[in-house]
């Protein structure tokens, strides 16, 4: 099938695919993201980073409060694509906008569906203790990453990696699997295959309290949290009544007091658990930017035989 793309995005995310189409020549007719939004201290209108990288590249941009609504579906329509493509667009999409383009609506996911479905996929691999994760594009319908796949890519997860760095990588990777997947439609080389719904997993958002780190738990667990909630919203405990957010770690096999310093190095800082304890390898002190947990100690933010708590 021959024909453009219109292309729904919002966030950094979708900035990766947005060059990847781009940069292979795709025809995009229209970038379509959500409206700019008040930011900062001064509540100033801040663009999408989606619209920034559109507007660089002199791309027609449309930002409609509400997708689905009619004078959205006749903005999309009347640019007459033959794929609508989404990453990270921020709306659901109703059936009237899904159908608009024949070829349909290519999304693209960072898990192997179906597993991983919802909003944080990456960092529910983490905690889980996968060893693997990928990126998925599918031809989207009414549910919550339901639709049928049609390409993925595997990578490994490295450890110590944190949700930041899967992340980053695999939009690169989406990036190009978009790039294949359309080609491969176009070629009729590339089939949607329906998802087993049967092996699916659900992703969620965190709650607050989820972020706060229990000392009393085993040092594999408290690592993963902390890896899996980098670099937001952030694993947290407190130190002499600071937050202290926690942005890396690794367990490690020694013993001590669940929450107590146990060693300080130039790398970072070990913490008793309940089993074993963690080496916190980047922090970011309250008011202070991220910085190498190693710098932390330098700076004396830190020393052996200090006490973190849970609660301030």
């Amino acid at each position: 099938m021959a024909g453009g793309v219109v292309f729904l995005g919002t966030g950094a995310v979708a900035v990766s695919a947005l060059n990847a189409l781009y940069g292979a020549g795709e025809d995009i007719s229209l970038v379509v993201t959500q409206p700019d939004k008040p930011k900062g201290r001064g509540r100033k209108l801040a663009p999408t980073p989606v619209k920034v990288r559109a507007m660089e590249l002199g791309l027609p941009v449309y930002q409609p409060e509400d997708v689905n609504s009619p004078e959205a579906l006749e903005s999309i329509s009347s640019n007459g694509p033959a794929y609508l493509v989404v990453a990270d667009y921020g709306q659901l999409l109703k059936k009237p906008l899904l159908q608009l383009a024949p070829g349909g609506a290519i999304n693209v996911h960072p898990s192997l569906l179906p597993l991983g479905r919802g909003p944080a996929p990456v960092a529910w691999a983490i905690l889980a203790g996968e060893r693997e994760t990928g990126v998925s594009t599918m031809l989207l319908d009414e549910g919550m990453d339901t639709g049928p796949v049609l390409m993925q890519e595997r990578i490994k997860i490295p450890p110590d990696a944190t949700a930041g760095d899967i992340s980053e990588t695999l939009s690169a990777l989406g990036g190009d699997l978009l790039v294949k997947t359309i080609s491969g439609l176009r070629e009729g080389a590339v089939v949607a295959t329906p998802q087993d719904h049967e092996r699916a997993t659900t992703s969620k958002l965190f709650d607050k309290e989820f972020l706060k780190v229990d000392w009393a738990k085993p040092a594999k667990e408290i690592a993963a949290k902390v890896n899996a909630l980098s670099p937001f919203p952030s694993a947290r405990g407190f130190l002499g009544g600071k937050l202290i957010k926690f942005l890396r770690a690794r367990p490690t096999g020694s013993v001590g007091e669940p929450g107590v310093v146990i060693d300080v190095s130039g790398e970072g800082f070990v913490v008793g658990c309940q089993e074993g304890a963690v080496l916190l390898l980047e922090v970011q002190p309250e008011g202070k930017r991220v910085m190498d947990a190693g710098a932390f100690v330098r700076g004396g933010g830190v020393k052996a035989g200090d006490s973190f708590d849970s609660e301030a």
